[in-house]
Order: structure tokens, then C-alpha cells, then sequence
């Protein structure tokens, strides 16, 4: 999950413009408080997430649960990913 969690880093920073958000723990809260992703930038994740890992969140988490924090965002990611994503 190191890996991914990483790689989730890196997007955040690009999507948003902030690069302080490469070094958030795993439990910070990827809306409201914490990195206070909007609609458009929480699209951009997933979108670029999809694209990197063959992982489309949002057709599979339907309640966006993994969304909560970079850990469960991670976790569920690199779960699928390791399972084989989903085909494009």
C-alpha cells in the first residue's frame, strides 16, 4: 500500500497545484478538513487514478467510502489493482 499511497500523494499534489499534500499521513481526510477536495478536484482524482491503475472508484465503490481518507483510499486501490482492475 506504500507504493500506491505514494502515487496517490503525487496526484493529489498535481490535481489541486499543492505540493505540500506529497507528505499527508495516510489518515488525513481527502474532504472537508485535511486536503478539502471540491467536485472538480476529486473527479481529476479519480479520473487520473483510472488512468494509472486501471481502478474505476466510483463505478465500484458506489457510496465513495474509500474516498474518506488517503488510507482507505490506498487500501482500496491497491486492492483492485492487485486483483486486476477492471477493464477498460
Amino acid at each position: 500500500m506504500t507504493a500506491v499511497a505514494g502515487e496517490i500523494r503525487r496526484i493529489l499534489a498535481a490535481v489541486t497545484g499543492r505540493p505540500e499534500l506529497l507528505g499527508i499521513p495516510a489518515d488525513t481526510p481527502l474532504f472537508g478538513a485535511g486536503v478539502a477536495l471540491d467536485s472538480l478536484t476529486g473527479t481529476l482524482l479519480l479520473r487520473e487514478i483510472r488512468r494509472q491503475f486501471s481502478v474505476d472508484v466510483a463505478a465500484e465503490d458506489l457510496n465513495l467510502d474509500a474516498l474518506a481518507t488517503l488510507g482507505t483510499l490506498a487500501a482500496f486501490v491497491g486492492a483492485r489493482a492487485a486483483a486486476g482492475g477492471e477493464a477498460d
